[in-house]
C-alpha cells in the first residue's frame, strides 16, 4: 500500500485574516521570525502546492523546487522543469501527488488553494502566523463563499516575538476519509 502523504498548510495573516494586499502582491509584510520558522518548513518538504498567482509572485524561488501549480490556464498537466501547472478540475490531484511517491507535501496558498486542499482532505496540519496587524481589505485566507463548518483543533501557540507575532499549529479534526 501507497504511504498517506502529510499535507500542512503554511498561511501568514493579518488578525483580520488577510493574507496579501491584492492577488499580485506577496508576504514582504511578514516578520523574520515568520520567514525563519517557514524556510526551516520548507527544507523538510517533498513538493508544495500552491495556485497561479502565488507561483507568479515566487517564481525565482519556487522553480528550483518541486512546485505543482492548480491552475485553470491548461487543459490538463504541463511540466516546465521541477514545476508541473495542473488543472485541478480536470486531474485527480491527489493521485498524482501518490503517483510521485510524496510523503510530506506544503500548501502555501492562495485562498482557493487553501479552500481546495480544505475541501478535498488535503490539509492534516495548518500553521497560521498572526501578525499583529489590521489591513481592513485584500486577500482572506479562505475564499469559499459557501457555508461549510471545517473542525480543527489547536495543537500548540507560540509568541514568535515581542511584537505579538503568533504562530498557531492546527490538526484536521474531521479526518474521516
Amino acid at each position: 500500500m501507497a504511504t498517506k502523504i502529510k499535507y500542512i498548510a503554511y498561511v501568514a495573516t493579518s488578525i483580520d485574516g488577510i493574507i496579501a494586499k491584492s492577488s499580485k502582491s506577496g508576504v514582504d509584510w511578514t516578520s523574520t521570525e515568520d520567514w525563519n520558522f517557514f524556510q526551516k518548513a520548507l527544507i523538510k518538504m517533498d513538493a508544495v502546492v500552491v495556485g497561479y498567482n502565488t507561483y507568479k509572485v515566487a517564481e525565482a524561488r519556487l522553480k528550483a523546487r518541486n512546485t505543482i501549480v492548480l491552475t485553470s490556464k491548461v487543459g490538463t498537466i504541463k511540466v516546465k522543469g521541477k514545476v508541473v501547472f495542473i488543472n485541478p478540475s480536470k486531474v485527480n490531484l491527489k493521485n498524482f501527488l501518490q503517483g510521485k511517491a510524496y510523503k510530506k507535501v506544503a500548501i502555501l496558498g492562495g485562498s482557493k488553494v487553501y479552500d481546495f486542499c480544505l475541501r478535498n482532505k488535503m490539509l492534516d496540519e495548518l500553521f497560521v502566523t498572526i501578525e499583529p496587524y489590521v489591513f481592513g481589505n485584500g486577500v482572506p485566507m479562505f475564499s469559499s463563499n459557501k457555508f461549510k463548518k471545517y473542525s480543527l483543533s489547536l495543537d500548540s501557540v507560540k509568541k514568535l516575538n515581542k511584537k505579538g507575532t503568533i504562530l498557531l499549529k492546527y490538526k484536521y479534526a474531521n479526518q474521516t476519509a
